[in-house]
This record gives structure tokens, C-alpha cells and sequence, in this order.
């Protein structure tokens, strides 16, 4: 196998296994609503990977196309409000079971009526699920993981394409995951107590995480 090819099958496994990283997991889960189709799922695990695999890209193109560095300050506050953002949305699932609807502002359909979402993020499940991707894609050192064999490559638009490798296996993987979650709370659809605690345990342990992330910032 040449070089290049290693390299890009290299960036497919690396982010699939990216993919399944526990604050991902948590976040899909808990932006899912599991009384939706499993298509909609699948399609809200693939927006998420969209929006993960867009700000790689684009940290991507500024790197190997423009010379630039990416700021350490930029990946310090993204993962700061990414376990804010894990607080948020494990509020909103407790919420949602206790009281049926999400906090906490007023969202107008037209005439096809007013519900409640989960303030400070947008209120349909796609969109929250692009801004979360994008906001995983930027937090941590994920991305300069992403990025650090990219500086072996010779030619930056081979590096560009082991992005797109990356990404490529981020939406994999994470439509993977987002099936199998799929196809088990509908198995246990009849059984409300058992998908109710499933939900509960989810809701606690993305709390649980982005409080720890927060605090890694004191």
C-alpha cells in the first residue's frame, strides 16, 4: 500500500474511532428523541458528523492552504462550552420527561402551532445537532489531533484529503452508533419504564461530563 493511500485509510479509522468518543455519544443521544423514526435519528447523527467534519475542514484549509496556526485559546473555550452545552442538553432530557417539553422559550410554527425548546439552542433537532457537530470540531484538542499527521504530507492537498478521510469515517461511525440506538429503544418502545431509566442514565452522565470538562477550566 503506498503512502498516500496509508495515510488516508489511516484518517478513515482514526475518525471513526473519533466518533465514538464519549462526549459525542452523549451529546447525540441526548439531542435524539426517541419517540421520532429512526430515520430521523440517523439523519440527526448525520448532521451532527456534517458540522463536525465542516470546521475540520475548514481548520484544515487555513493550515495546510494559508499558512495559518490554529489558536490555543480558540480549542480552550470550545471545550469549556462544550460541557456546558452537555449540561444543557442533559437538563433539557430530564426536563422533557418530567414535564414533557424542553425548556424554556416560546417557538412559533405559524399556524401549525407554539412549542417549547431548549434556550440557547436552536430549537429543531437538525440544527442543534450542525451547531453541537461544529462546536466537537473545533473543542479540545480533537482537532489538532485531527490535523498533526497532516504535517508528514508533502503536498497539503493530499493533508486536505486525509480530512475528508476523517470526516468521512466521523459519519460513519457515528451513523453506526446512531442505529444501533435506534433499533434498541425500538425494541423496548412497549416498555416505557426501562427506556424512561435508559434516558435518565443519559441525561445524568452528559451532565456528569460537561460539569467535569467546565471544571477542567478552574
Amino acid at each position: 500500500m503506498s503512502e498516500s493511500l496509508l495515510l488516508l485509510a489511516s484518517g478513515l479509522g482514526l475518525g471513526m474511532l473519533h466518533a465514538l468518543d464519549p462526549d459525542h455519544l452523549l451529546a447525540v443521544a441526548n439531542l435524539d428523541d426517541p419517540r421520532a423514526a429512526r430515520r430521523a435519528g440517523l439523519r440527526l447523527c448525520g448532521r451532527w458528523a456534517l458540522g463536525h467534519g465542516a470546521v475540520l475542514g475548514v481548520i484544515g484549509a487555513l493550515v495546510l492552504l494559508a499558512g495559518m496556526a490554529v489558536p490555543v485559546t480558540l480549542s480552550f473555550w470550545a471545550e469549556r462550552l462544550v460541557g456546558a452545552v452537555l449540561v444543557l442538553l442533559g437538563v433539557g432530557t430530564l426536563w422533557t420527561l418530567a414535564a414533557g417539553e424542553a425548556p424554556l422559550r416560546i417557538h412559533r410554527h405559524g399556524e401549525v402551532g407554539t412549542h417549547l425548546h431548549l434556550a440557547g439552542l436552536p430549537a429543531h433537532h437538525g440544527r442543534r445537532a450542525l451547531l453541537v457537530g461544529a462546536l466537537h470540531g473545533t473543542a479540545g484538542s480533537a482537532a489538532l489531533l485531527a490535523l498533526a499527521p497532516l504535517a508528514l504530507a508533502a503536498n497539503p492537498w493530499l493533508g486536505m484529503g486525509y480530512l475528508v478521510a476523517f470526516g468521512a469515517g466521523v459519519l460513519a461511525a457515528m451513523l453506526a452508533a446512531g442505529g444501533l440506538l435506534g433499533a434498541g429503544l425500538a425494541r423496548l418502545r412497549h416498555r416505557v419504564a426501562v427506556v424512561t431509566g435508559a434516558r435518565v442514565l443519559l441525561a445524568l452522565a452528559a451532565m456528569a461530563l460537561g460539569l467535569y470538562l467546565l471544571g477542567e477550566g478552574l
